[in-house]
């Protein structure tokens, strides 16, 4: 059994202490082998920020894969979030964006995050599909071994259903694609602070995209939430917790095959813009 912890969004700054105790008891309670976090560390890329979000991660000894969102640039630095949005969040964090691989599962990340965009929202997801090759390369020979790769970034490629916010990511249908053609299974994912598990179809290919909530107070229509993945090789399975009062409670596992097939919640790629 391979069991990788799912967190997004924990927004230091507008952290919620209440949930990141219960995380740290329900952590100290499970056996997990690899952490990923996919953006939003910060609220406003406040070195003092970053430094109280690096000082937490550092509470857990584990294998931990980190990637940027778009808090994690200097909000009321203009010039820094057009030059280097992210020479802070790379100075705390930048020992901790190289592919983890464990027992049974492989991870690699991108940075679908910017400082500053050409559009309305600045806030949208972008994919470089350049990094988007560079990081299915590197779990090609992890996958080959029978290890089950995982994709995090912090911008869903495609809008999870029902989420309270919906998203445009830029060449999110094209990345959609190409991730179902690779030997990828999983797309982690944060932004929208609510959880979903959706399994995306693209012409007989698939992959499961996997949002989590917040560890913030920043909630939108849901509870402070965190995901647990466990494989095997009979069953794969998403479970989701919330925080009732000041502890987790697990909701009912979305069970999925090895094949990855669910058939009550998917998405078709090219139903979706990017």
């Amino acid at each position: 059994m391979t069991r990788i912890i799912q967190l997004a969004d924990i927004h230091f700054g507008t952290e919620n202490p209440v949930a990141l105790e219960a995380f740290e008891t329900a952590l100290a309670e499970t056996d997990v082998d690899a952490m990923a976090i996919c953006g939003d560390l910060t609220q406003r890329g406040k070195r003092a920020e970053f430094g109280a979000a690096r000082d937490w991660l550092d509470r857990f000894a584990m294998p931990k894969l980190v990637v940027a969102g778009n808090h994690d640039t200097p909000l009321l630095n203009l010039y820094e979030r057009v030059v280097s949005p992210f020479e802070r969040h790379d100075t705390y964090f930048d020992d901790l964006a190289e592919p983890v691989e464990v027992d049974g599962a492989v991870l690699t990340g991108i940075n679908t995050s910017r400082g500053w965009q050409t559009r309305k929202n600045w806030a949208e997801g972008s994919v470089n599909l350049e990094d988007l090759e560079a990081a299915i390369a590197d779990t090609d020979q992890a996958t080959g071994t029978g290890k089950t790769a995982f994709l995090i970034c912090h911008h869903p490629f495609l809008s999870p259903p029902d989420a309270p916010m919906r998203t445009a990511t830029r060449r999110g249908r094209r990345a959609s694609r190409r991730l179902a053609q690779s030997k990828v299974g999983f797309l982690l994912t944060g932004h929208v602070h609510s959880p979903s598990v959706t399994v995306v179809d693209d012409e007989g290919d698939s992959y499961v995209a996997v949002s989590a909530g917040t560890l913030s107070t920043r909630l939108r229509k849901r509870p402070a939430s965190f995901n647990i993945i466990e494989l095997s090789d009979e069953v794969c399975t998403v479970t989701v917790f919330n925080l009732h009062g000041d502890r987790f409670v697990p909701e009912q596992p979305h069970m999925l095959s090895p094949h990855f097939s669910q058939p009550e919640t998917h998405l078709t790629a090219s139903a979706e813009q990017g």
